[in-house]
């Protein structure tokens, strides 16, 4: 039996193969273009090592728009040239050749007998046989998508060598019926090879990330933020908590959420550098508690994330203290939340329509 080969699809291996229609999203992820139609990746050619080399299972997972169609095409070679006009080519330089068109190349695959399979996630290549795979998988369709963990092995199934010999013909009944208890064993044998990664913040699946911020204390429910940022604030749960309760924590904290640098206005200090006759107009603005803390973001946060956004930051504050968040707008009155600095502006007339924030504020006519 052949030594067992995985053949991880990845960005390297994208790099090498020809795109259309799909954008790269990290290592291993094939982001569809939502107003492109007609979509094909044809990875680069996988050497199989040895000649007439049998080829295992192609595995690719997808999610499309609803009325998209994925198809594959697989084809094995021992050579990797093939009669083209007057003479020989190499089948990769033809597939990955921008100047001829998507459809030749798809009655190429079809001329040279590869195999077809359409809106399937798991293929058996059995009936291959050949050192070189060529794979090309074709969306049709409009709408968002992505195509992700994709990979190839060389082997079918490692159970069959344990039946007498009398069951073990390549490629029948019984070795496919196999082959579907060998693809789950060695699934969970990978997942338990590499169960490392699911503790490891910058590989763990994005499922387990707020239980490892439960761990550290952490309420993340809501999913409010970004992966990235999410991430981010897990790697450095530790450090946070350690200066919970500070001016720091929170500065931190508003940059990895928002990715702003928030200011920070504290009742009692700006109350002890006040005046007497000003002390209403500062606690109208920031609060009557001398434990207030008002915090001015700038960045436009949604309605619906406000409330999640002021839940996870409340985690951070000081001790006793009421945190107070006001989110800036373009303009306001004066003896408002005005700085000259960050949002003062002259007034000017302007037209404006409903679905960019606009506010009826006394300074917008309404016309027809």
């Amino acid at each position: 039996m052949a030594e067992y080969r995985k053949y991880s699809i990845k960005q390297n291996r994208f790099n090498r193969s020809f795109l259309t229609g799909f954008e790269t999203d990290g290592e291993q992820v094939l982001q569809c273009i939502p107003d492109v139609y007609h979509k094909v990746f044809i990875c680069d050619s996988i050497d199989g090592i040895e000649s007439e080399a049998k080829w295992g299972r192609f595995h690719l997972d997808y999610q499309l728009d609803e009325d998209m169609v994925v198809t594959t095409y697989a084809v094995a070679m021992d050579e990797k040239e093939i009669p083209w006009k007057d003479g020989y080519i190499d089948l990769g330089t033809v597939l990955k050749d921008r100047e001829i068109r998507l459809e030749d190349k798809i009655k190429l695959l079809e001329a040279l007998e590869a195999q077809k399979h359409i809106n399937q996630k798991d293929i058996l290549l059995y009936e291959l046989e050949g050192r070189y795979l060529y794979l090309c998988v074709e969306v049709l369709g409009l709408g968002k998508g992505e195509l992700k963990n994709l990979f190839v092995n060389n082997q079918g199934d490692i159970f069959l060598d344990t039946f007498p010999e009398v069951y073990r013909e390549y490629g029948s009944f019984f070795h496919r019926y196999m082959s579907i208890y060998s693809s789950l064993y060695m699934d969970f044998q990978e997942k338990i090879d590499n169960v490392a990664d699911f503790l490891d913040i910058d590989t763990a699946p994005v499922q387990l990330l707020p239980v490892f911020c439960q761990w550290m204390g952490l309420d993340v429910s809501g999913d409010f933020l970004t992966e990235d940022r999410l991430r981010t604030l897990v790697r450095e749960a530790y450090q946070l908590n350690r200066t919970k309760g500070t001016r720091e924590a929170l500065l931190r904290v508003c940059d990895i959420i928002l990715g702003e640098k928030v200011v920070i206005l504290e009742k009692n200090v700006i109350r002890e550098n006040a005046q007497a006759e000003t002390h209403k107009i500062y606690e109208e603005l920031y609060g009557n508690g001398i434990y207030d803390v008002t915090l001015l973001i700038h960045t436009y946060v949604p309605e619906n994330q406000k409330s999640q956004l002021e839940f996870l930051l409340n985690q951070f504050k000081p001790v006793r203290s009421r945190l107070r968040i006001k989110f800036l707008d373009r303009k306001d009155s004066l003896d408002g939340h005005v700085y000259m600095d960050v949002n003062a502006q002259v007034m000017d007339t302007r037209n404006v329509v409903l679905d960019e924030r606009a506010g009826l504020d006394g300074n917008i006519m309404l016309k027809e």
